[in-house]
């Protein structure tokens, strides 16, 4: 009898464990509410500069190991987000255009740096011990016109082919290509220069190793998405290029953030001048658009997609003034519904750089403008149970 009993405590108490950690589980139980979560503040880096558009626009902030690291125009810093502690991650003195945690290969991070000019000066390095030490590139592209190596401002590893990086070049939009792990490098198709235009970006989705996505607004006020398909003798050929969105749907709305997610196969998420869109196949959703009367003309530079319901979206960027007004927004609908957040964060004139998901919430990039002061934030968002 009193075995039976024990047992039936056992299992009794069991049971209780199991739902009391499903319950703890906020992604399974329960549904987030937008604009009801809380912020904790990790603090200004410890030193005067900047980071966002000027610095890096496309790929600001990455997180590897407890750690954020941050591309700023003096160097990489990184935050250790349990001690919330900042400290310099390397190439102190530069500018640094791009950072890229390589997705298949772990601690091998890349670093696009501005040039100053010079004939030898190497834009963009390597660290293959997470952010511990850096190399410079082997072979970086090189503009024989104006005799420097040129920048490199956006990153995209080739799904299942570790050694094949791709990269957007500052000069419109030419894409380089390394296949070699990004030490030698080459513009697509072996072209001799690079275009001349706005910078743009890429992206690959997750499911789809041998087709390239770019956005772009290249000629002036034509913005489009398009894709490349990927030569299966030569990766660095691109040929049968597409156009999937064009100025019919955008208008002049540049994309200026090509986000892809393994948990939202098939669609990409294109932060644009006044605009959140997301792109599955060719049909374009406005997630956020500016109209009149309502929300600002947010240039968007920070997307995060919650991993575990994917209608639920944290974003932002800045508008394009001095004065910066907080522009950081909250839908849990997929846009139907959006929260604006007002609070400043104690920054005169905040900019979201970016956002990214860093261990279990998201990290929020936030750039002063003007003051050269940065901070990172991190959210959790609030839940309710269904």
């Amino acid at each position: 009898m009193h075995i039976k009993n024990f047992k039936q405590s056992i299992i009794v108490a069991f049971v209780m464990i199991m739902i009391s950690c499903s319950k703890n589980d906020e992604s399974l139980y329960n549904t987030p509410i937008s604009g009801k979560g809380s912020f904790t503040d990790h603090g200004f880096i410890p030193a005067i500069l900047s980071a966002g558009p000027d610095v890096a626009e496309f790929q600001s902030i990455i997180y590897y190991d407890d750690y954020v690291f941050v591309a700023t125009s003096d160097g990489i810093w990184k935050n250790h987000l349990p001690t919330r502690e900042w400290s310099r991650s390397g190439l102190d003195g530069k500018v640094i255009t791009a950072i890229y945690n390589h997705p298949e290969i772990a601690g091998r991070f890349f670093a696009g740096v501005g040039s100053d000019l010079s004939p030898l000066f190497k834009t963009l390095y390597i660290s293959n011990d997470g952010g511990m030490r850096w190399v410079p590139a082997t072979r970086p592209v090189y503009d024989n016109h104006n005799h420097r190596y040129e920048a490199y401002v956006c990153f995209a590893a080739r799904p299942g082919h570790p050694d094949h990086v791709y990269a957007n070049l500052e000069n419109g939009k030419t894409i380089a290509i390394s296949t070699d792990g990004g030490y030698n490098w080459t513009r697509m198709n072996d072209m001799d220069y690079s275009y001349f235009g706005y910078q743009s970006n890429i992206a690959f989705l997750h499911e789809n190793q041998n087709t390239i996505y770019q956005g772009s607004e290249t000629p002036m006020d034509f913005a489009w998405l398009g894709r490349y398909e990927i030569d299966n003798d030569n990766p660095v050929v691109l040929d049968k290029f597409t156009t999937i969105i064009d100025i019919e749907t955008w208008s002049n709305r540049r994309p200026k953030k090509l986000m892809t997610y393994q948990h939202t196969p098939g669609s990409l998420y294109v932060g644009q001048e006044g605009a959140l869109s997301k792109v599955t196949g060719s049909t374009n959703k406005f997630i956020f658009k500016r109209n009149v009367g309502e929300f600002p003309y947010t240039y968007m530079y920070g997307i995060w997609v919650n991993p575990n319901k994917t209608d639920h979206i944290l974003f932002g960027g800045g508008l394009n003034d001095n004065e910066q007004p907080m522009q950081l927004f909250e839908t849990s609908d997929e846009g139907t519904t959006i929260h604006r957040f007002t609070d400043k964060m104690g920054l005169e004139n905040p900019v979201v750089m970016d956002i990214i998901q860093a261990k279990n919430y998201p990290a929020i990039l936030l750039n002063d403008k003007g003051a050269d002061r940065v901070k990172l934030v991190l959210y959790k968002p609030y839940y309710i149970d269904k």
